[in-house]
């Protein structure tokens, strides 16, 4: 995959870009970036999709303001901006985690976007800690990030992430982790973040309640041992308010499917993408 930068809305936001043929976004989880899809999005463009990983706005290699307004709307504008750049009129969008909740509201705000959802262990459909909140309160906040982003923190944080942390939490996935903490930028977009949160919460915003509408087909993808958004939980209840949704769960899988079990989720996203038409 390619790195470019494109200027959406004044923000300079950075993606991956491979293949050719129906655009497939994606989106990554907190503390991550486009480079989690790299694997993924190399498979997508030999099987003849336009992959398209980009960094959210705070993460990765894209700006990180301290004074952007953080919120679904605008990450919404951003990604169909993004879209509109490129020359692409719908795409499939693929998202973890905390990418889940952008991938939702996407499909809500700009429904003639989204050709299909595909998510993975996916946010939204869990209250958050109140940690997630404390990071944007002043001293505090920057107390739990630089914490958060000493290595030895972040191998725990991560290997709970994991059914089986030892095979696949590598230097570079740890480093890219701690790096996405770490360093004033990256805190201050953090905070920025946190103190935006009810912007980017999906029932504080009302978009829970609009779930309904949703007319782009989707696949919930599990991992059956997640312990940051548990399966019996987080994953029933995403099912209970999209219940016109697939589910697929992988065994002996925690939180990061892609990564920990890449067969099984390519052959499902591209069995399921297969299904469902797009118009370029």
């Amino acid at each position: 995959m390619h790195s470019r930068y494109m200027t959406i809305d004044g923000y300079r936001l950075h993606l991956l870009e491979a293949g050719v043929g129906p655009a497939v976004l994606l989106l990554h989880g907190f503390a991550g970036s486009a480079e989690d899809w790299r694997p993924t999005g190399e498979l997508l463009a030999r099987a003849g999709y336009r992959a398209l990983a980009v960094d959210g706005l705070g993460f990765g290699r894209s700006a990180k303001p301290g004074d952007a307004p953080y919120s679904l709307e605008l990450a919404t504008r951003l990604y169909a901006g993004l879209l509109d750049a490129l020359g692409v009129v719908q795409a499939h969008v693929v998202a973890h985690s905390m990418g889940g909740k952008y991938a939702l509201a996407l499909a809500l705000l700009q429904p003639g976007r989204v050709a299909s959802l595909t998510l993975v262990a996916s946010d939204g459909f869990a209250e958050a800690s109140p940690l997630t909140r404390a990071g944007g309160w002043p001293l505090v906040g920057g107390a739990l990030l630089w914490l958060s982003s000493r290595p030895a923190v972040v191998r725990l944080t991560f290997g709970v992430a994991f059914y089986a942390p030892e095979r696949y939490l590598d230097a570079a996935l740890l480093a890219r982790a701690q790096a996405a903490l770490a360093g004033p930028d990256n805190r201050r977009a953090l905070t920025a973040l946190s103190r935006h949160y009810n912007a980017t919460d999906l029932r504080r915003t009302g978009l829970s309640a609009r779930l309904g509408e949703l007319q782009a087909p989707t696949l919930f993808v599990w991992g059956e041992q997640d312990r940051v958004f548990p399966l019996a939980t987080s994953g029933r209840a995403a099912l209970a308010a999209l219940p016109q949704a697939q589910l697929a769960t992988l065994p002996r899988c925690g939180h990061f499917p892609q990564i920990e079990a890449p067969r099984a989720f390519c052959g499902l996203l591209l069995g399921f993408l297969a299904g469902s038409s797009i118009h370029r």
